[in-house]
């Protein structure tokens, strides 16, 4: 198993056992909370972040977690194990707007094209941040791996339509821009492109076109995505 998978399912294997069995879905997906801005520039980013639906899942997790988006400044780790929390700060928001803009206007795109990208990358840190949860909340250890190849299969799962944008603004993001969270680092952009592409290679072909997974990798990547899928076991859990 490349790029570290197999070190995934190890430790899948191993802290679930061989044929995992994991705890009852909680009643509903994540409850999500928008806490007031705190200035103009903060209100902008809640209301882009609330209309752009990114925050809305239908992946149950084994216990409540409630998702909370307030005005802060997104020093502290997102999701809070201790408080079964996801904090998304405004801050991060309007981090993420601005360089997303910067980038896509230097390449001449369109303000759709800009809108599309911000919330697939703001859908792509969620689905990070759920990763985080769902692998803590079964008892394995956490590790930024293991929750951004979780929530390659979250956002496949639960989002499909938004794989191709997610990858897609993962691969601008990856050269590394500061406050942006866990969306840099172009060898996990590669592996989170390289397993949403092999989740469905057809539907997803942009992704391997448009070179944001390396092309000598992307003949594997359907391999990749199912070996993920079964170490993952039964832990992706989507409601009706």
């Amino acid at each position: 198993m490349p790029h570290s998978l197999a070190a995934l399912a190890l430790s899948m294997v191993s802290a679930l056992g061989a044929a995992p069995t994991p705890s009852p879905p909680a009643a509903s997906p994540p409850a999500v909370r928008y806490e007031p801005a705190g200035s103009e520039r903060a209100e902008q980013a809640r209301r882009l972040l609330k209309e752009s639906g990114s925050l809305r899942t239908k992946i149950r997790l084994p216990r409540a977690v409630e998702v909370v988006a307030r005005d802060c400044d997104g020093r502290s780790a997102p999701w809070d194990a201790r408080e079964s929390r996801i904090t998304v700060c405004y801050s991060l928001v309007d981090r993420l707007e601005s360089t997303l803009t910067g980038i896509s206007e230097t390449e001449e795109a369109d303000a759709r094209a800009i809108g599309r990208r911000v919330e697939a990358a703001l859908t792509a840190f969620f689905h990070h941040e759920l990763g985080h949860a769902l692998g803590t909340l079964e008892g394995l250890p956490d590790a930024e791996d293991q929750a951004d190849r979780l929530a390659a299969l979250t956002l496949a799962t639960d989002r499909p339509e938004q794989a191709v944008a997610a990858a897609e603004a993962r691969h601008l993001l990856a050269a590394g821009h500061a406050g942006l969270g866990h969306l840099a680092g172009e060898e996990e952009s590669a592996t989170f492109a390289c397993l949403l592409y092999g989740a469905d290679p057809a539907r997803n072909a942009a992704i391997a076109k448009g070179g944001w997974v390396p092309a000598e990798r992307a003949p594997s990547c359907a391999a990749e995505y199912q070996q993920a899928k079964s170490a993952a076991g039964p832990l992706i859990v989507k409601g009706p």
